[in-house]
């Protein structure tokens, strides 16, 4: 196994007097697909806010190819690399599909133009839709174009929240595709998912949150196996 690219250690996330996260540690080898699963308010969003540097987290530690980036700021980690795909998509609608994309790329200059035309070949849908406004494309259409989006940042680890959330099932099998499309190329990625069985079938590792703690963690074929797992966040076939 690879040195981690991501490392996160003690990691505590409050809300005020509620503790979303307690003492929450992984690790992320460079090149995997790392999942976090397991239930609502499990604390999985809040996991990925705090690394992403979108919220501040009360305790813990985190790494970023072996750098401390725990107080570093949201535009700061894009930058270096470390780029989120929000829940809910959060593309702006009043906006065009190109418009979109070129807000994506904003840190990168001289390499947006190039960028900008991969992720038109990689989703051609976005292409024909380039003079659209975001907010007239289906619920699909908008999830394929916030993870062009932060294709175009050119992430070394992308962190994807709920990517599957509120799709059609035959949508929800192109997300996956593109997904570990995404991972073939080398780029890290690390998985939020409530679809716990169709996360952990793609995933390398998998760690199973249960009220802001880790409560199963291992390769994640051993995980979809585990009767525990099965019965408590699976569901039985």
């Amino acid at each position: 196994m690879s040195d981690p690219i991501l490392s996160v250690e003690g990691l505590q996330v409050n809300y005020g007097r509620v503790e979303a996260v307690r003492n929450v540690s992984f690790e992320v080898a460079t090149g995997a697909l790392v999942t976090l699963v397991g239930a609502n308010g499990a604390g999985k969003t809040s996991i990925l806010n705090a690394v992403s540097g979108l919220i501040r987290p009360r305790h813990g530690v985190i790494k970023f190819k072996g750098q401390d980036i725990t107080k570093w700021p949201a535009h700061r980690l894009v930058k270096a690399g470390l780029v989120q795909v929000p829940e809910g998509r959060e593309i702006l609608g009043t906006l065009t599909v190109a418009e979109n994309l070129s807000l994506g790329g904003w840190h990168r200059g001289s390499t947006l133009n190039a960028n900008v035309a991969r992720v038109y070949d990689r989703f051609p849908v976005l292409f024909e839709r380039r003079r659209l406004h975001a907010g007239a494309l289906s619920g699909g259409e908008q999830q394929m174009l916030s993870i062009a989006r932060a294709l175009i940042a050119e992430p070394e680890i992308l962190l994807l929240d709920e990517p599957s959330m509120g799709l059609a099932p035959k949508i929800v099998d192109e997300v996956f595709s593109v997904i570990e499309e995404i991972r073939s190329t080398g780029t890290t990625v690390v998985l939020v998912e409530q679809n716990a069985r169709r996360a952990l079938a793609a995933a390398d590792f998998g760690y199973v949150l249960e009220t802001g703690e880790i409560t199963h963690s291992g390769p994640a074929h051993e995980l979809l196996a585990d009767e525990k797992v099965i019965e408590a966040y699976l569901g039985l076939d």
